[in-house]
Order: structure tokens, then C-alpha cells, then sequence
């Protein structure tokens, strides 16, 4: 006997159920997609306070060591250099807080190739000048994992745009373009030299990372490295002095350099200076403090200005960050980390950013 099976007939699917199945895959992507963009950001800014508090940790040990912290800037820079033109024997630059800290940060072989070349760190030496690591490429070119904040939107180099004044101290001869920078700066207080209108004025350098150092008398005669100031000059609570901050400078940044490495709260072409009346913070028509940058003066730009001593380039941005609605994480002298917010009150800010004003006003 014999036995025939029948095989069932199977009705593959249609268009239109293909593609309600593709709209309903698409809807549940971008019901999905917002959850998984603020995940990655929470992920970076958790990196971001992270290798801020790696990098407060080092200046603290650094403090530990050397009983002051180190200078914003370890000489006094001369008149004749500015950032878009080279250093050379008689026109010195100045090497910067992070090159200092290096051995703090598990980067000793750097340091140490940077350092023990005719003793760069000496008066007479020429910071950025051949200045190798393994003989053949810049110390400066070696990019530093945690001196980038994860969601910083530039490219880790300088980034000299066609037209713009964006020019690395080691650009010319021979060419370095591709100067590796930082994304964490020294705070060096309310305003530049020249926005103060006084080479002496008590609003400027009054930052925890002075730019002149401590020990300043005459830059073609201090020994050199100079260091800065200790936590004791700290004189308004190292829980409420702002050491380092974020910027999102893209230009003006390469972590060698020292007038790269520090920022001011208050850029010199804002609209009006900022009066400290009895302790209390006036700041009527301040038009700068956190996140300012290019989108609100249309590509103004921030003058590091050491009065006598010349100005050292050009910033386009100040206290900054890429990280989702502009929040700034910084780092205070006591060790800890704050994010702030662009619309902190200015009066707030430039108390948080001066060392030894007596301001009342709180974090």
C-alpha cells in the first residue's frame, strides 16, 4: 500500500506587512536612539570628572612634593613671542603646569625626555625649540589620553583654521602642525592684564594657577622653573577656589605651552568689568563668564595679556566643554569636582574662580 503526503502550503509575507514591520523597527530606533545618546554622554562625563580628578590628584602630590603648586606658566614670557610666531634664544616661551606634573601622571618617560635635554626646565633654555622625544618626534606631538575629554568634539591637535590667527607655537621651521593639546586648563582668575587696564590690578591673576609665577622679579634674570602658589594663598576655603577647569578651545590649547594651559573667567572684549562692592559680586552688563565663546560675539577672541611682558595669542573660547547642554566640569584645590552650569550666576562663578577676594557668594 502505498502512502502520498501532501505538503502544506505556506503563503510567504506581503509588501505591506514587510513594511509595517520595518516602520515599527524604525519607531522602536528612534524611541531607543535619544536613551542610548544621553547613556553615552552620562559614560563620558563620568570619564571626563574622572581624569579631572586624576589630574587634581597629581597637582595635590605634585603640592605634597614641592610644598606649591605648579606655576601656570614656569617663566615670565618675553615681549617678542606670541603664539603664532616661533620661540627662539631670545624670545623663550614658557612651558607649562602639565609638563611639570607629568611624573604625576605615569608619564616619567616623557617628562624625562623632556626634561633632560640641556635642562629645557632652565633659565636660557629654549622650551619648544628641537625640542624631541626619541629623537625624531615632538614631545609635543604626543597626544596624552587624559588630557581629552572624551566628548570633546575637535580632533586632540591644533586646529589652525584658513584665516584664523589658530597657530601652534611650533608651527614655521621646520613645520609642527599637529601639536597634541589639552582639554583641562588652569584657572588663572577674573580677567587678563589688558582687560584690567592695569598691569598691577587686583582682578588680574588672582586664580588659584597665577600665570606670572609666585616668585616673579624679572623674566630675564629669575632662575627657572619658577612654581606657583601653595594652597595657603588659597585664603577663600580650597573647597571654593576653582583649580582647573574644561575648555573646548580647539586652537590656543597645546598642553605644552603654558599661556595655552590656563584660562580666565571674564574675556577682554565683554562688555563690562566686574566689581567686587564689600564681599558681594557686582556684575550688571558682564556679558561673559562660564561657556563663553565665539556663538555669543561672533567669533571674538580671548587675549591672554601679560601687559608689559606682551600678549600670548588668542583664545576663541574660555571655561568651556562639548558635553550636553554646555556643562563645565571643574576642578577645586581640595580634590573634588563640581559641574556647572552655563547659566550659574556670573557674581557666583567669579567667586569660585578668585582665590582670595572674600567674596560671600557660594558654590
Amino acid at each position: 500500500m502505498s502512502v502520498r503526503t501532501t505538503g502544506s502550503h505556506r503563503r510567504g509575507f506581503t509588501l505591506v506587512e514587510l513594511l509595517v514591520v520595518i516602520a515599527i523597527i524604525g519607531t522602536l530606533v528612534g524611541l531607543l536612539l535619544p536613551a542610548v545618546q544621553s547613556a553615552r554622554e552620562a559614560a563620558n562625563r563620568g570619564s571626563c570628572a574622572n581624569k579631572m580628578k586624576q589630574l587634581c590628584l597629581a597637582m595635590q602630590n605634585f603640592h605634597d612634593s614641592r610644598k606649591v603648586l605648579p606655576a601656570g606658566c614656569d617663566r615670565y614670557p618675553l615681549t617678542a613671542t606670541t603664539f603664532n610666531s616661533n620661540a627662539n634664544a631670545t624670545s623663550p616661551a614658557a612651558f607649562s603646569f602639565i609638563c611639570h606634573i607629568l611624573p604625576y601622571m605615569e608619564e616619567t618617560n616623557l617628562y624625562n625626555n623632556l626634561s633632560s635635554s640641556t635642562n629645557r626646565f632652565g633659565r636660557g633654555a629654549v622650551p619648544f625649540a628641537a625640542t624631541t622625544l626619541n629623537g625624531t618626534t615632538l614631545a609635543a606631538q604626543t597626544s596624552i589620553a587624559g588630557l581629552l575629554c572624551p566628548s570633546f568634539s575637535g580632533q586632540g591637535v591644533v586646529q589652525m583654521a584658513a584665516g584664523s590667527n589658530f597657530k601652534s607655537m611650533l608651527a614655521g621651521s621646520p613645520p609642527a602642525n599637529q601639536i597634541a593639546i589639552t582639554n583641562y586648563k588652569g584657572m588663572a582668575g577674573l580677567l587678563t592684564y589688558s582687560k584690567a587696564g592695569s598691569f598691577t590690578s587686583a582682578l588680574t591673576d588672582n586664580g588659584a594657577m597665577a600665570n606670572k609665577p609666585a616668585r616673579f622679579a624679572n623674566a630675564d634674570t629669575d632662575p627657572c622653573p619658577q612654581y606657583g602658589l601653595g594652597f595657603a594663598a588659597m585664603r577663600d576655603g580650597t573647597s571654593k577656589i576653582i583649580l582647573l577647569s574644561e575648555s573646548k578651545e580647539a586652537g590656543n590649547s597645546p598642553w605644552i605651552d603654558g599661556p595655552s594651559t590656563v584660562v580666565y573667567g571674564v574675556a577682554d572684549d565683554s562688555g563690562a568689568l566686574p566689581v567686587n562692592n564689600n564681599g558681594i559680586w557686582v556684575t550688571a552688563g558682564v556679558q561673559s563668564a562660564l561657556a563663553y565663546g565665539p556663538s555669543q560675539t561672533a567669533q571674538g577672541r580671548i587675549s591672554i595679556n601679560f601687559g608689559t611682558r606682551g600678549t600670548l595669542g588668542n583664545s576663541g573660547w574660555g571655561p568651556s566643554s562639548d558635553h550636553a547642554g554646555g556643562l563645565v566640569i571643574n576642578g577645586f584645590c581640595d580634590g573634588h569636582q563640581s559641574t556647572l552650569t552655563p547659566d550659574i550666576d556670573p557674581g557666583v562663578y567669579f567667586s569660585l574662580i578668585t582665590r582670595d577676594m572674600g567674596e560671600t557668594a557660594g558654590e
